[in-house]
């Protein structure tokens, strides 16, 4: 023993003090709880009961900009920005009808019986009805196909377009149809004096905004009913756009077939798209609610409508005719639904529960009346409940938010409880025939000495990387991971405490003869089942597999495959895509994702839309620049499609109208409000109304626009293949606004677009996703070299845990999966669980002492391995039921942890031995041992003598 002199460094010597009283301080908790069990257990109850108190404050939160998107991003921010200053008053809901061919009487018939349950749909109090709740819009009672110029005296054209933005794959169109329906050298709002022509304004009647073909008929219900093929193929062809919005019906029609003449002769479907109208005074006067799947506020009126909406598009889907299929979504949809799910899918956690309960209860006692462990199986189902309502509790009383994501941490803690309720038993089974002589507070302070180093090093490296997952820019990762830690810290206090004082208490049982489950009966010793010894998985990891593993045949097989294995999954890392979607978050069998499913193949997008936002400043002498900017933008010919700005024809308005050479000619402040106000009115810039706010309503008997608060302007980007496309889109937009040169007014202005929500997490989410994984990785090496405290074992650790994490990561995108918040978790996750597999073989191999590594490596594996696949493979069952679900959260969890279930068992169970045994350390110190040793003795002396049994 004098060689190994040398090696005593101060990592030996910090290894020697940490594991020795690492060691000395669980064999001594191990008897105080053996000795008062009833106190430990109560006080656990106690600190779940406390910490369940908080739930009184437990907050869920659906809504994606703050689930999803770092809350210090400038989608976030500019966001809270628009509703503070550009409020929208509108909310869409769209359907859409398909069938073999819409365009029959059989299909225009339901299309209008559909629309007949919309017109009667009304909230269950009663206060609004379609008719009441619709978004209304000004309109001139006139043909809505025919362009006809008209005389001064007797004008027919549509005044007054004033609806809000809106976000559709269709909202581009409204205003498509751009050829004037008047007489283009009669102006109104200019040639009439103000007062006729506000008056005539005034005197429009109103219609409900809607974009449906129907219109065409008028909406006539009971002649759409009696149409005929041919009427209905002569009005679709004949009608070209609606007179109301200027939408071109072919655009609400998917799957169309043309003749050759170009003749629509019939179309797989057809889009309605309904506007309603916020009441905004009703939200000033208190009474709104938060619409969490948009995050805006809403009057509740407007969401009980909408409510009773739904259930007119479901009553309408029971009652669709054979082979037609109506899908539907509503403004409140993504809300109710993502709500739903969250905690829609706990029947999984249940079967899978039970299941895991079995396997609990035969591998961790015997065949035998006595010592089945039916109660204690039990015990340790119940401090992974108990560890819930702990981190539920405390996460809720620091205002930590419940998220989706949320409904996979009881699978992880029933998975890294039964992992460490698996070593503790584990550890008892292996004491030596001197060492079972003991009391019974000595033999489980003897087990617990083993065990509890063993989970303390797996506790504290999961700890530790959701810790480092917590400091995330990414709200439902960071909350995750703090239920997580806390839920990790609550399972390791209770396996040690509870767990433990019950087992003591079974224990005695088993000791008195008393029956497993009426422990009131005493068995005789000749009545014990002869297969109460009969232990497979032992006898398998015993007599088999440690001595297989050691040959050298087997050892080379194990490398080669483990270098294949990541080769391949290092291709996959690298192929793997970035792509983060909040449709992916609603379950594929829900009502709304089929309707994205549907909109996406009848009417694909053609490019995001976005708006350009500007604050307030002097827009008379900024004009110039504003042509400038403008021009800059479409330039972008590369990355943007179309922009559409008020800007371009107000020029042309002033121009033609007023006879100026504008924006060159400088113009008085008052003629550009006045002139303004004069576009803003006429039929061309009606509908750019809706793109300014100013500092007092505008009215049309004002003589001038008042001071400008907010404009807008919108564009249409390209079609972008993927995040390597659309990413250096955003940022280069973005950085062209912010250079703009308006120097006058609050200079603000910003892009924005509602696919930046994705987009700018997904601009976050790899850098994030690495960095987590880094770091964690270092926690996770910094941890095992303090508690297992060698060098060599640590690096092995940790190279088990990186390969682990390559091989999970390729097998993703093999498997379809992508790099999302979801996948981010779930990897942040795999840390924690492929650790625990690895270092409880290193720190096992590094307490065995016999003469070979090849000795150490077998029974290392003999003494550990079926622990460590017991936990792997009850975690496994906890999950497998989830292969089943619909929810992107479950599915997510259910590939990648098998995954890491698989792959984490290899590389611990098989690659770590092979090398350990090739190139393994040396044991720890005799000094060490001895001197726990001596310790354990003295302290099993002093219980004898006291121990009240």
């Amino acid at each position: 023993m004098g060689e190994t002199k040398p090696k005593d460094t101060l990592l030996s010597k910090v290894s020697n003090k940490i594991v020795g009283g690492l060691e000395q301080f669980f064999f001594r908790w191990g008897i105080c709880i053996t000795l008062n069990p009833s106190y430990f257990i109560i006080g656990c109850l106690a600190i779940v009961c406390i910490s369940s108190a908080g739930l009184v404050y437990f907050r869920q939160e659906n809504s994606p900009t703050k689930l999803w998107i770092p809350q210090n991003s400038g989608f976030v921010q500019n966001t809270d920005w628009l509703k503070d200053n550009f409020p929208t008053d509108m909310r869409i809901q769209m359907a859409i009808f398909r069938s073999e061919n819409i365009l029959t009487p059989h299909g225009l018939k339901w299309m209008a019986d559909v629309q007949e349950r919309i017109e009667n749909s009304k909230s269950e109090n009663g206060k609004l009805s379609w008719d009441k709740a619709c978004y209304r819009l000004p309109v001139v009672q006139n043909s809505m196909s025919t362009r006809k110029k008209r005389s001064a005296d007797g004008p027919d054209f549509n005044l007054d377009f004033d609806f809000s933005d809106f976000e559709s794959k269709f909202d581009d169109n409204v205003f498509n149809n751009t050829e004037p329906m008047y007489d283009s050298d009669f102006e109104p709002s200019v040639d009439l004096s103000q007062a006729l022509f506000c008056e005539l304004v005034s005197t429009f009647d109103e219609r409900c905004f809607e974009n449906n073909i129907l219109e065409i008929w008028k909406y006539d219900l009971e002649k759409i009913r009696r149409l005929t093929q041919e009427e209905i193929i002569d009005g679709i062809n004949s009608a070209n756009a609606s007179s109301l919005t200027g939408m071109k019906f072919d655009e609400l029609l998917g799957g169309v077939v043309r003749n050759e003449s170009g003749y629509i002769v019939a179309a797989e479907s057809a889009l309605i798209q309904l506007f309603n109208k916020i009441n905004l005074t009703a939200i000033e006067g208190g009474a709104s609610s938060n619409d969490v799947g948009t995050g805006e506020i809403v009057d509740q009126d407007t969401l009980l409508w909408e409510k009773a909406l739904i259930e007119a598009f479901q009553e309408s889907e029971i009652n669709s005719p054979d082979f037609h299929n109506l899908y539907f979504s509503v403004a409140r949809s993504f809300g109710d639904i993502s709500g739903a799910t969250i905690l829609g899918d706990s029947r999984y956690l249940a079967v899978g529960t039970m299941v895991v309960f079995i396997y609990v209860l035969v591998m961790l006692g015997k065949f035998d009346l006595v010592e089945n462990r039916v109660y204690l199986s039990l015990i340790g189902i119940l401090c992974v409940a108990m560890a819930i309502f702990m981190s539920y509790g405390l996460c809720s009383l620091m205002g930590v938010f419940y998220g989706p994501v949320h409904s996979i941490l009881p699978f992880l803690l029933l998975g890294i409880g039964i992992d460490d309720m698996f070593v503790i038993i584990q550890c008892w089974n292996n004491l030596s025939a001197e060492e079972q002589e003991f009391t019974l507070p000595v033999r489980v302070g003897t087990a617990l000495k083993h065990a509890g180093v063993s989970i303390t090093v797996t506790s504290i490296t999961d700890i530790a990387a959701f810790a480092i997952g917590a400091t995330t820019e990414l709200p439902s990762l960071q909350s995750f991971c703090i239920y997580a830690a806390i839920g990790v810290i609550g399972t390791y206090i209770f396996q040690a405490t509870f767990f433990v004082a019950w087992f003591t208490i079974d224990q005695k049982r088993i000791e008195a003869k008393r029956d497993g489950v009426v422990p009131c009966i005493v068995h005789n010793a000749q009545k014990r089942s002869q297969f109460r010894e009969f232990a497979p998985l032992q006898s398998f990891f015993t007599n088999h597999y440690s001595r297989w593993i050691t040959f050298t045949p087997v050892k080379t097989i194990i490398i080669i495959f483990t270098l294949l294995s990541l080769c391949l999954n290092a291709w996959g890392s690298y192929l793997i895509r970035q792509e983060f979607n909040p449709i992916w978050f609603l379950p594929t069998s829900s009502y709304l994702s089929k309707f994205f499913t549907a909109q996406e193949r009848l009417y694909p997008n053609n490019g995001e839309r976005g708006s350009i936002y500007f604050g307030s400043m002097n827009y008379n002498t900024e004009m110039l620049k504003m042509e400038k900017f403008l021009e800059d933008i479409r330039n972008q010919t590369d990355i943007i499609s179309s922009t559409d700005s008020w800007y371009d024809g107000f020029k042309e308005f002033v121009v033609k109208k007023h006879d100026q050479d504008f924006p060159k000619n400088n113009i008085s402040d008052i003629d550009f409000r006045i002139w303004l106000r004069q576009y803003l009115y006429s039929p061309s810039g009606a509908k750019y109304r809706i793109k300014f706010r100013f500092s007092s309503p505008l009215r049309c008997t004002d003589n001038a626009v008042p001071n400008i608060t907010v404009s807008s302007m919108d564009f249409r980007f390209k079609l972008f293949n993927g995040p390597s496309e659309h990413l250096p889109a955003m940022m280069r937009l973005k950085t062209l606004v912010k250079n703009a040169d308006f120097t006058s007014g609050d200079g603000i202005r910003f892009v924005w677009a509602r696919a930046f929500a994705s987009w700018e997490t997904e601009e976050v989410i790899g850098h994030e996703l690495y960095r987590n994984l880094a770091i964690a990785m270092g926690c996770v090496f910094v941890m095992t070299l303090i508690l297992i405290a060698n060098v060599r074992s640590c690096i092995f650790v940790l190279l088990c845990v990186t390969l682990t994490m390559v091989n999970v990561n390729g097998s993703m995108h093999f498997w379809g999966l992508t790099i999302d918040t979801v996948s981010c978790i779930n990897l942040v996750l795999a840390i924690g669980l492929c650790v625990d597999y690895a270092a409880h073989i290193a720190h096992t191999f590094m307490i065995q002492r016999h003469e070979s590594k090849n000795e150490r490596a077998r029974a290392t594996v003999a003494s550990m391995g079926p622990a460590v696949f017991h936990g792997g493979f009850s975690t496994f069952l906890a999950f497998i039921f989830l292969a089943d679900s619909d929810s992107h959260v479950f599915t997510t969890f259910f590939k990648i942890f098998v995954l890491v279930v698989g792959y984490g068992l290899f590389h611990g169970l098989v690659f770590l031995p092979v090398i350990l045994s090739l190139i393994g350390p040396e044991p720890y110190q005799d000094e060490v041992k001895n001197e726990v040793v001596r310790s354990r003795v003295n302290s099993g002396n002093e219980v004898k003598e006291s121990e009240p049994l």
